[in-house]
């Protein structure tokens, strides 16, 4: 586990939006999937304390009690999830006369032992530490002791300024980096203020960025959640994450992983983070082609709105957002599509992927077929839409001619292509009973990959329903070498060697049997043929042949096998 970093928020003087901007930043980063830590070491002036208005035990009486990791775990406020505060102490009347009789050299030994009771409890990614105002010993010993960095938030009047350098030059002499912010600055006042951080920059001040004014902050300390001071504290928020080593670069390869598992909160949280640090989004464009791999329709859908807001809104990136929900069978797609085609209305790529779409995902037919159509008259010679244009004649028209016409075509343009030529020898079978040109087709494309599993299963099917059982057995064996456990492939050549050639997969029904109950199905795949030839053949279990093929055809339900089990 990352080492938490620790960054103290101090300041020479008070009223300029330290606590406001410790409390606003650690809600952003919260917001954002980090775990945040905020500790209120102002003990004379508890700020944070106030704010999150905790009336227990705290920082205070967690040292006098010299307490373990679980004591200071108890200790911290938990505001929401990914945000504790570790507050002062319990602010009653007594809280002052045990600050008190809690001595300087009592708090020293303190401050080491709570960085490392807060590293031990495992809590946090980033500590934010609202550190006590002033140039006092006892302020600057708890800084050095607690934090990796500095972040020094300052007025631009001369007390200020000079207050300010005075604190800079006591980090570097601690080996601590700052970063200097401006708080708060009014608005309107671009002269003067001009000239003043002109005096800061000769004094050794140059300001990382800066906080406005605002007036409400007089009436209600409590952070907003927009307006401009808002803005200041996500951009203090994204500096502060790059200076504690988070970086785009670093996350992305956790997302990848999160994608992998299928872990979406935790795919979120880490995209919201990059987003943090690299507000235009850009580097997150990749994460779509590692979610067209493995995104789920719902579960996925809150990562793709966080890409929608954080990726710019042009061509490329709705190609991307259609393909990748498209992938997953998520109706999101249509917007996207929509949108792509609006500004490229011709473009025959996009055009057959949306006709697809809406035949596949939408169940509109008719509007997928004038795609199709619009697709190939831009471009004709295009043989996967064409081939899937066939596909959709032959399986949802049920129009043999011209699906028939349409695989023709397909593999005039692409006679090497061993997909669309399975898909045709298919569709032979299925249409037209031509065993002799299926097996033609079969061959043409398993010589262009032999190891193909989907087509040497489906030319095994052929070859057991033609009686050819030496031929189909050498097929299935390859078939079942190449295929994955559980997966709809697998199921069929299950039902193959259980029909036809059990010695090749002793355990083909319990496998089949599991995969079904599973839910895993191919609609629509003719078996009849093979159930006609296994009883045929004398299969001791003919009638459970037929129904096991009704049900991977998603033809039967489940429940159609129990007769069989109860038996």
């Amino acid at each position: 586990m990352r080492t938490p970093s620790f960054i103290a928020c101090w300041s020479a003087h008070g009223g300029v939006g330290r606590t406001l901007a410790v409390w606003g930043v650690g809600r952003v980063l919260a917001a954002r999937g980090l775990r945040v830590l905020l500790v209120d070491l102002d003990l004379e002036s508890p700020g944070l304390t106030r704010i999150v208005g905790s009336d227990g035990e705290g920082l205070v009486e967690w040292a006098v009690a010299r307490g373990g990791v679980q004591a200071l775990v108890e200790r911290c406020v938990p505001l929401g999830e990914g945000l504790r505060v570790l507050p002062a102490g319990r602010l009653d009347a007594s809280y002052w006369d045990r600050l008190d009789g809690w001595t300087a050299e009592a708090r020293d030994v303190a401050w080491g032992e709570l960085r490392r009771a807060i590293v031990a409890a495992e809590v946090a990614d980033l500590v934010l530490i609202d550190a006590a105002a002033g140039a006092s010993r006892a302020a600057e010993r708890g800084v050095r002791a607690l934090a990796d960095r500095v972040v020094l938030f300052t007025a631009l009047d001369r007390q200020h300024v000079a207050g300010t350098a005075e604190l800079r030059r006591r980090c570097e002499e601690a080996g601590l980096a700052t970063r200097v912010v401006g708080s708060p600055l009014p608005v309107g006042e671009d002269e003067l203020r001009a000239t003043r951080e002109a005096a800061a920059r000769a004094a050794g001040l140059e300001l990382s960025l800066v906080v406005p004014q605002h007036p409400r902050v007089a009436l209600d300390e409590r952070a907003s959640e927009r307006g401009p001071l808002h803005a200041a504290h996500v951009e203090l928020a994204r500096v502060l994450l790059i200076d504690a080593g988070f970086e785009g670069r670093s996350i992305l390869p956790a997302v990848a992983a999160a994608i992998a598992d299928e872990a979406w909160p935790r795919v979120v949280s880490l995209m919201r983070l990059a987003k943090v640090i690299e507000p235009s989004g850009a580097s997150l464009a990749v994460t779509l082609g590692w979610l067209r791999e493995h995104a789920a329709p719902g579960a996925s859908d809150p990562v793709f709105a966080l890409l929608v807001e954080a990726l710019p809104a042009d061509a490329p990136v709705h190609a991307s957002f259609a393909t990748a929900l498209h992938r997953a069978g998520n109706p999101l797609a249509r917007g996207f599509y929509e949108k792509f085609l609006a500004e490229a209305p011709d473009h025959a790529d996009m055009l057959g992927n949306f006709a697809a779409f809406l035949s596949d995902v939408c169940g509109e037919h008719d509007l997928a077929e004038a795609c199709y159509q619009r697709a190939l008259a831009i471009d004709g010679e295009d043989a996967d839409h064409r081939g899937n244009y066939a596909n959709f004649l032959a399986l949802v028209r049920g129009d043999a001619a011209r699906a028939d016409a349409a695989y023709r075509e397909t593999i005039a343009r692409a006679p090497e292509d061993a997909h669309h030529l399975g898909n045709y020898a298919n569709f032979r079978v299925s249409a037209f009973a031509d065993m002799a040109g299926a097996e033609a087709l079969y061959r043409r494309a398993l010589a262009v990959e032999p190891d193909d599993g989907n087509l040497l299963g489906n030319f095994a099917r052929l070859l057991f329903a033609e009686g050819r059982a030496a031929e189909g057995r050498e097929l299935l064996a390859r078939a079942l070498d190449a295929s994955e456990p559980a997966s709809a492939l697998r199921c069929e050549l299950c039902f193959y060697a259980f029909a036809h050639a059990p010695e090749l997969c002793p355990d083909a029904l319990t496998q089949l049997l599991a995969a079904l109950a599973a839910g895993v199905r191919s609609p629509g795949w003719d078996l009849a043929a093979n159930v006609a030839r296994a009883r045929g053949d004398g299969h001791p279990q003919a009638e459970l042949l037929a129904t096991l093929a009704k049900v991977i055809a998603d033809e039967a339900p489940q429940a159609a096998l129990d007769a069989f089990a109860r038996g």
